[in-house]
């Protein structure tokens, strides 16, 4: 008789310092990783249900509500499925508001991830007190990039989450050249702390190695600039496609241990976010991103997921810029949207039109889709979201499964097992997964 095959399990009970609730469960039968689970048990939220019935103003207000962190993204990725449902074109000073609200999210999100979610795995800091106190520096560069994210969200958006002031249509008000100059004059100032976090970042080696090279997706930018807006989603193998069939090349499916749906395409599972953004738009970047882009492992090729965290300061760098040119286009076009001009309109009334389309935009995390059918009189029948997380679920299972892989007929002491726990924690958390925070600690438990 042969001896029965070793079996081993390994429990992460909850990964910390993520938007979430998520637990990590390995299987390993002899000397091969059988089965790995990410079980984000979240509550359910049922917003594409939520939705049906209302009318298309209201969409962007009540889908906003899906994430704090990214709820000026999903007002945009609402905002531009009704637009394209009703043929309406946004005056391109009102595009480009809508853009440097956008920024200010990528600003605010990307920092508070690099520095109060990521940090803690390289500088050893356990919470925000000692975070606070013992690395004063990095928290002080954190609050003033977090900040100046908040402020930018709150001039455009009238408050830094849920933004009540973007609208199907435009603004309630535009801001004035005083709010603009108060940005500019606020991004001036900060610029420094955005080269100095990819510096940080630059000098940390990620812990795990990695095996294989994802398949990275994102939006084409509309634009000639490196941007976060479009209708056509693109891979690093050479798929292209336009958004309207996202179902068609992207499958979502759920699975039964957790309230997370699993994407994939043609059976494989897909990357988004600042990486495969940076790795098929880096062309785009300006001199200061691209510098920093091109002296960095991302352009060497290095794909390990714990890049994550500089790409995603590459793109704070990024943000700067192109804020500050948005910013200076539009105080040279001011006759154009002029908030004391009684002549101007800040929001044009767009009647509702029958129909359907899909509205996207790349957030912090990634690509985000919003689908919705409109009825004659502009009400949802029927609506359809897919989130960054839920795209890189079934990436995030691959590399925990290469990285335990590496060390399966490795003899495990305490010590071995708490460096392992603190590895795939790290792993997990460069992806930046969009859930509600929650901060306690993890064990690994072995089984046999």
């Amino acid at each position: 008789m042969t001896e029965e095959k070793r079996r081993k399990k390994i429990e992460i009970p909850e990964i910390c310092r993520v938007e979430g609730h998520s637990a990590v469960h390995i299987e390993i039968v002899g000397d091969r990783v059988e089965n790995v689970q990410l079980d984000v048990f979240e509550g359910m939220r049922f917003f594409e249900r939520l939705i049906i019935g209302h009318q298309q103003d209201e969409i962007p207000h009540i889908t906003s509500r899906v994430c704090a962190i990214c709820s000026t993204g999903h007002v945009l990725a609402a905002i531009r499925a009704v637009e394209k449902i009703a043929g309406f074109a946004p005056s391109p000073a009102t595009s480009l508001m809508r853009e440097l609200m956008h920024l200010g999210m990528i600003i605010e999100s990307n920092s508070t991830h690099i520095y109060a979610l990521a940090l803690p795995d390289f500088l050893g800091f356990e919470d925000v007190h000692q975070f606070a106190s013992q690395h004063t520096e990095e928290f002080k560069a954190w609050t003033d990039l977090r900040n100046l994210g908040c402020l930018i969200q709150t001039i455009l958006g009238g408050r830094p989450f849920h933004p009540v002031n973007l609208h199907v249509g435009g603004f309630s008000r535009f801001p004035s050249i005083e709010d603009f100059q108060k940005i500019e004059t606020d991004l001036r100032s900060k610029y420094a702390l955005a080269i100095r976090t990819c510096e940080v970042l630059m000098k940390f080696s990620p812990p795990v190695r990695r095996t294989s090279e994802p398949v990275f997706f994102a939006l084409v930018p509309e634009n000639d600039h490196y941007g976060y807006f479009g209708d056509q989603i693109r891979s690093n193998h050479g798929f292209q496609a336009r958004v309207e069939e996202y179902k068609t090349y992207l499958k979502e499916e759920t699975v039964p241990y957790s309230h997370a749906k699993r994407s994939s395409v043609e059976g494989k599972p897909i990357m988004v976010g600042s990486m495969a953004r940076l790795t098929m738009f880096s062309d785009r970047l300006s001199s200061n991103a691209k510098s920093i882009f091109d002296s960095s492992a991302l352009a060497k090729g290095d794909h390990n997921t714990i890049w994550n965290n500089l790409a995603q300061g590459i793109e704070i760098v990024e943000a700067f810029d192109r804020c500050l040119a948005i910013i200076e286009t539009l105080i040279q076009t001011k006759a154009e949207w002029d908030p004391f001009d009684k002549r101007q309109h800040s929001r044009a009334i767009v009647p509702p039109v029958q129909g359907a389309a899909c509205g996207t935009v790349e957030c912090p995390r990634g690509t985000l889709y919003h689908y919705y059918e409109l009825d004659e009189k502009g009400f949802v029948v029927a609506a359809d979201m897919i989130t960054p997380s839920a795209q890189n679920t079934y990436r995030i299972e691959r590399d925990i499964h290469e990285v335990v892989s590496q060390t399966i007929n490795e003899e495990y002491d305490e010590e071995r097992e708490k460096t392992l726990t603190r590895n795939l924690e790290t792993l997990v958390r460069a992806y930046d997964p969009c859930n509600t925070c929650a901060t306690h600690m993890v064990s690994v438990k072995y089984t046999s």
